[in-house]
């Protein structure tokens, strides 16, 4: 059985870890990519046409064993990723790794990176909608967490039996109250800072 993740750029950002640590091959990525061409008179250079939609929702469609997907301990949705470099100099683009199209909506399944031991919503994680975070609920080695934007169903966050680190500069909580009593069992709060 393999796994693909109901969230699109979720998906994208699993698949990028895996290209960084060599999971996956980047020609594997580029064969798919190249499968939607030619391009077409509102593709390629410098903004994202039909075939950067078709590219992703083919990406999203790339199954992940359930072996790698468990060694994936780091994750993060910087718009420099290979990832998106690979999509948009395979489809001759230049977003600057910048496009909407890769932004994460939820976090649904994330209990499949059972190894995952960072989670960074920085870049393309943050989101225009408030953030469910009861995915999160229980996952076992989740160490250090940045969040961004709205949140809900913060209490969440304190079933995290292995995080040390949840920074919250960028982030808005329905629960602010949670922090206070993570912090009062040892995990370290990056708040925003006061003006």
């Amino acid at each position: 059985m393999t796994i693909v993740f109901a969230d699109r750029g979720m998906h994208l950002g699993v698949l990028g870890a895996l290209l960084d640590v060599g999971g996956i091959a980047a020609t594997d990525l580029t064969t798919i990519i190249d499968s939607t061409g030619p391009d077409g008179p509102d593709d390629g250079y410098p903004g994202p046409g039909p075939r950067l939609a078709a590219s992703l929702n083919l990406l999203h469609a790339f199954a992940v064993p359930p072996a790698l997907a468990a060694a994936v301990d780091r994750l993060d949705f910087d718009g420099g990723n290979e990832i998106y470099m690979l999509i948009e100099q395979t489809l001759d683009i230049d977003t600057g790794g910048e496009s909407d199209d890769y932004n994460v909506t939820s976090l649904e399944g994330i209990h499949a990176l059972s190894g995952l031991r960072s989670l960074n919503l920085d870049g393309h994680g943050y989101h225009p909608a408030p953030l469910d975070l009861t995915p999160l609920t229980g996952h076992p080695t989740l160490a250090k967490l940045l969040l961004t934007g709205d949140c809900t169903t913060a209490g969440a966050l304190e079933s995290l039996p292995a995080l040390r680190d949840l920074d919250v500069t960028l982030a808005r909580l329905d629960d602010p109250a949670a922090l206070t009593r993570m912090e009062a069992r040892g995990v370290t709060i990056r708040y925003p800072r006061r003006r």
